[in-house]
């Protein structure tokens, strides 16, 4: 990306000439996103978090944590006059911040759809800050997972992110139940942004998302948020199934 201005605290800007104007966010894949940002200037912004910019964020963005107390002020320091290319892990903070700077009056506003991480799937290339401190806590690699899911158990998988709202939301409701179905169903947690390899291999784009596994098999599974009493319905069903196979 030609003529870069670095974003200082929280933005950068380029110049550029304005194309056709539009009143809604313009979704775009991973492909196109590059395509986008390589060949037109504007402004790039990652809204996430500082330390999940440093563990991996696209060449030349700017960053600007969508959970900071003056994000929305900071957003409309961003020039009118320019595109601007939002992102973050799945699209949904920066959906959210491309949706405000439309009803704001910018008219050239892009979201990377599903985020960096489909961005990662798609073997387009991100720079890790030598100060980067990458998540551990319930990480999972290939051979840890295969081994999980291949045993003759019920095994439940609620893949998070720290980032994530809706994981955060859910997490009490996973932790109880872990207790619940102790000896019945096998219920682990796997955190998305510590395991992006194995994210990579089972091509999950989004969290939450929960699977339920039988000796490597699907029997059930869901993305997005899920109410207690219809997880708990799911979970007996298959308990039953199961101990009457047994």
């Amino acid at each position: 990306m030609s003529r870069i201005i670095f974003l200082s605290l929280f933005l950068i800007l380029y110049s550029y000439k304005a194309p056709s104007q539009n009143n809604t966010t313009i979704q775009v894949n991973s492909q196109e996103f590059n395509q986008l940002i390589s060949k037109n200037e504007g402004v790039l912004l990652d809204v996430r978090t500082e330390r999940e910019f440093k563990n991996g964020h696209i060449e030349d963005a700017g960053q600007l944590n969508f959970y900071s107390r003056g994000f929305r002020r900071s957003l409309l320091l961003l020039p009118k006059n320019q595109p601007i290319y939002l992102y973050c892990n799945t699209g949904w903070r920066s959906g959210i911040a491309a949706s405000y700077l439309i009803r704001n009056g910018y008219t050239q506003v892009f979201n990377l759809e599903n985020g960096i991480m489909e961005w990662e799937q798609a073997d387009l290339p991100v720079t890790v800050d030598p100060d980067a401190r990458p998540e551990t806590e319930d990480r999972f690699d290939v051979t840890d997972f295969k081994n999980l899911v291949k045993r003759d158990q019920l095994v439940f998988i609620d893949f998070y992110a720290p980032w994530c709202g809706p994981c955060r939301q859910m997490m009490p409701m996973i932790d109880s139940l872990t207790k619940e179905y102790k000896g019945k169903v096998n219920i682990v947690k796997i955190n998305a942004d510590a395991s992006k390899s194995l994210m990579r291999e089972l091509e999950v784009i989004t969290v939450p998302y929960l699977v339920l596994y039988h000796q490597e098999e699907i029997l059930f599974e869901h993305k997005g948020m899920i109410g207690r009493q219809e997880l708990i319905a799911i979970l007996e069903s298959h308990v039953n199934n199961w101990e009457n196979r047994k």
